[in-house]
């Protein structure tokens, strides 16, 4: 049998000995003319296959292989066995396939990362998405280092990228893939699927925009008013996500509640413990080390009501100066002997305005629970800030003088005083003379003294 092979192209080969018999001829992107092979069906039990065939072209010692060197035109260019993104995922358990993928690189400046024991070792990591569904690829060695040079040259900022016979892998909980032996790529190539995910994600960044547009305005304050929390209360439809100030005292500060919370470090979300181990929902990855957020339940009133208002990490971050990796490595605000931190508990008593988003939950099903978008401290009242009655220049000088002249009148009326004298007088200084009451003093009889007479 003979047949046309334009590569890449499924072979397998009989033994080692074979497939050193023909790696030297065998190049990528030549055509050849091939005769005495065989047409073999899968058993079933081939791994890492490159596409999708019940079939392959099995090559042994008798198989000839000639150098064709016709228009390579009349063959496509490329042929890729295309999977979506989403569908990879599958593939884990099976085995048997490696997969073609198309997707833009998310940031085509990534590097190599060498390795601390080995130089000639390296990777680089990129994430592609294809507008629905993002992946994380890693390449290995040579093929990192031809994926970062092609990148270096490459002018445009939108690079897509089709990676032939990918390996598909779980890392950390997600799905990724990997570089195999066969593992291809191709940087912004003439295909007909580069110029759909193209359109497709032009469409798809045009509707982000205005959904970004539009969550900007509704969140928009409406105005410096700062209400009232039973004016809070009565919040129609119209006022979801958007945000109202309120100036409120923080009565408590509620101890029960986890005053932080365990958040992926990609998403923000918070994550749930599954088999032992952090595990993002939103992400579909498990979590080896989760970043932390603060969330402060308190209890809040003016004079017109009471609710409860989440403070946000960011503005306990910005009043404390601190995060919560501080506050569980500082002693003196977490312990055995300590059930909740100190400086925490110093919101309690104080005053602020918080700006509140309004939620759904607040005003469907009446929740008396409402999250902070921001806190800041009250102005300082200094007195009433009324003005007084404006008095004319004349009359302040008027009562100037007025009470000038009473001043001088009580000098000129003041009662004579008695004579006075510049002589200086004597001091009498006492000095202490320190003594022991203790000891025993005996008095002896007083001795008469006779004097001459004269």
């Amino acid at each position: 049998m003979a047949a046309f092979i334009k590569f890449p192209m499924e072979i397998l080969w009989h033994n080692t000995n074979i497939c050193d018999f023909f790696k030297e001829d065998l190049k990528e992107g030549n055509i050849y003319r091939i005769s005495n092979f065989h047409v073999k069906k899968y058993k079933g039990e081939e791994n890492n296959r490159a596409i999708r065939t019940e079939k392959h072209i099995y090559f042994d010692n008798y198989t000839n292989l000639v150098l064709d060197k016709r228009d390579a035109n009349i063959f496509p260019k490329h042929a890729f066995d295309l999977f979506d993104l989403a569908d990879a995922s599958k593939f884990l358990t099976d085995q048997r396939f490696l997969i073609d993928v198309v997707g833009v690189i998310t940031n085509k400046y990534v590097e190599r990362v060498f390795s601390k024991d080995d130089n000639s070792k390296s990777h680089i990591r990129f994430v592609i998405t294809d507008g629905s569904c993002d992946m994380r690829v890693t390449f290995f060695n040579d093929l990192a280092e031809e994926l970062e040079k092609q990148l270096k040259k490459t002018t445009e900022e939108q690079v897509v990228i089709v990676i032939a016979f990918a390996k598909v892998q779980q890392h950390e909980g997600s799905i990724c893939l990997k570089n195999y032996p066969a593992t291809r790529f191709y940087l912004n190539p003439e295909h007909y699927s580069v110029n759909i995910l193209k359109k497709r994600l032009v469409a798809s960044s045009s509707n982000r925009k205005c959904e970004v547009v539009q969550q900007v305005f509704v969140e928009e304050v409406i105005d410096d008013k700062i209400y009232q929390i039973s004016e809070i209360k009565k919040f129609t439809a119209e006022c979801i996500q958007k945000k109202y100030k309120c100036q409120v005292t923080v009565k408590k500060v509620e101890e029960k509640t986890n005053w932080y919370d365990n958040v992926c470090t990609s998403c923000a979300e918070e994550v749930d413990i599954l088999d032992g181990r952090y595990k993002c929902l939103n992400c579909k990855r498990s979590i080896p080390f989760p970043d932390k957020r603060f969330r402060l339940a308190t209890v809040c009133n003016d004079s017109s009501g009471c609710i409860g208002i989440v403070f946000p990490d960011e503005e306990i971050q910005r009043i404390t100066g601190k995060n919560v990796f501080d506050i569980e490595n500082d002693e003196s605000q977490v312990g055995d002997a300590i059930s909740f931190p100190p400086v925490l508990k110093e919101f309690e008593k104080k005053e602020f305005i918080v700006t509140l988003i309004i939620g759904e939950s607040n005003v469907e099903s009446k929740s008396n629970v409402y999250v902070a978008h921001s806190i800041d401290e009250p102005p300082e009242m200094l007195g009433d800030h009324v003005p007084g009655e404006v008095t004319s220049l004349t009359s302040k000088q008027d009562s100037m003088a007025v009470d000038l002249n009473e001043t001088l009148n009580r000098a000129t009326d003041s009662p004579a005083t008695e004579k006075s004298t510049n002589k200086q007088r004597p001091r009498k200084r006492t000095e202490h003379v320190a003594f022991n009451t203790d000891e025993i003093v005996t008095m002896t009889k007083r001795k008469n003294i006779k004097k001459d007479s004269d």
